[in-house]
């Protein structure tokens, strides 16, 4: 039996109803849980699930599956509070990587392959890049406790998605709209190190085609400290094919290489699976609608099937498209990422000023939402929203590499 009695007085106050699933400090840990609307009796058609995978290389790995009725997505709070993957209305959402399950942290030595581990297990729909660093691997130099300058190796799009989350709570609205969230609780920190915290609220809505992630990360250290955040989003079939596009309000973009350089022409479209195919990674700067947020959108070739991401601009005001078409046996995918900076490395971001500084005690705030549609009439609709954002207005597309954008 549950019992599905208020957990704080706070929460009575909010009408919400709160559960604590994971709680390092104070011990606790549930590995099965379960809560849906027959139970709570609020809304319609939802359902929670915590449980913990054995076996394999996924073995003592915690997830939760939050299904609103249409829309339904898998959370990984041993990795980084990331997004394995998704379905909507029978439609699967994410993309079907080589590494077919998920990863636990212990498995993953990020220094790997050059600093390339972090692909060892990559395969979620969001996966977060950060927040000490991101962007390919490279040498940095820091101060260290004796006060010397020293070289370090930075690895490929940091640690916080091979971090488990040190609180995990449940909470659901007790009137309408009826908010399901999932709150967790990240910390990348060292002794004479980085200390930051990251606070990620992931919601929907009984019903809704959509979920938004809003992140919070704080500089715990006496000291300012660096921080980087991109969002990896990723998307296969059946919404990446032959003929699908990418769709943004584009002011700037250039190719991150001489490789994405070939293709500029026809950015925004992709091709079939191709064995053998070479990454092609364009950056740019897109423009903001009133409010202060942007939409990109990826569409099918029919355009009856899509997802778009809206974010604000000043938070994540770098935009990277990575074009993965590869063999369907090698990961056919492709990445919309919206960022703090560019994924290049580190030291090249900084010297263009684009790394964030936070003060001690310093928050960063940022949110994502994720929607998808289906139906013609859908997605013309927030292709709509594309085009007002744009207001006419031509964007300016670079043949070539710029050196404020990429070092190719």
């Amino acid at each position: 039996m549950h019992n599905y009695k208020h957990e704080e007085t706070s929460s009575r106050r909010e009408e919400i109803f709160q559960k604590t699933l994971i709680d390092e400090e104070n011990g606790v840990y549930i590995e099965k849980w379960s809560i849906s609307s027959g139970e709570l009796k609020v809304g319609e058609n939802w359902r929670i699930e915590k449980r913990r995978l054995y076996g394999g290389t996924s073995d003592g790995i915690d997830i939760i599956t939050v299904d609103n009725g249409p829309l339904s997505f898998i959370i990984v709070p041993t990795r980084g509070m990331g997004i394995w993957k998704g379905e909507y209305r029978g439609m699967l959402l994410g993309w079907d990587s080589p590494v077919k399950n998920l990863v636990h942290p212990r498995h993953i030595n990020l220094e790997a392959r050059g600093g390339l581990g972090w692909l060892d297990g990559f395969n979620e729909m969001i996966v977060r890049c950060g927040l000490s660093n991101f962007g390919a691997p490279g040498t940095d130099v820091i101060t260290d406790n004796m006060g010397r300058k020293k070289e370090i190796m930075l690895t490929l799009h940091g640690k916080i998605a091979n971090i488990p989350a040190s609180t995990v709570r449940v909470k659901v609205g007790l009137k309408a709209p009826f908010r399901l969230e999932i709150e967790g609780v990240v910390y990348e920190r060292s002794m004479f190190g980085s200390n930051l915290r990251l606070t990620s609220s992931i919601v929907t809505t009984p019903g809704s085609n959509s979920l938004t992630i809003s992140d919070t990360v704080e500089n715990l250290r006496g000291v300012p400290d660096e921080m980087q955040l991109l969002y990896h989003c990723n998307y296969g079939r059946p919404i990446l094919e032959e003929g699908a596009s990418f769709i943004a309000p584009i002011e700037k973009a250039a190719p991150r290489d001489l490789v994405a350089a070939e293709n500029i022409e026809d950015f925004k479209n992709y091709g079939p699976p191709q064995s053998g195919f070479v990454e092609q990674v364009y950056f740019m700067n897109l423009m903001p609608d009133g409010k202060g947020n942007t939409t990109v959108v990826l569409t099918n070739r029919n355009r009856d099937k899509a997802i778009s991401l809206k974010y604000p601009v000043e938070s994540l005001p770098c935009f990277t498209l990575w074009k993965n078409t590869s063999s369907l046996e090698d990961g056919y995918v492709t990445g919309l990422e919206p960022g703090t900076s560019f994924p290049n490395a580190k030291p090249f971001e900084r010297k263009r000023r684009r790394v964030v500084v936070l003060k001690p005690g310093e928050k960063y705030q940022v949110w994502v939402t994720m929607s998808v549609y289906l139906g013609k009439d859908n997605v013309q609709k927030v292709i709509d929203q594309v085009e007002k954002i744009c207001k006419g207005v031509s964007p300016k597309i670079f043949r070539r590499p710029l050196e404020e954008f990429s070092p190719a």
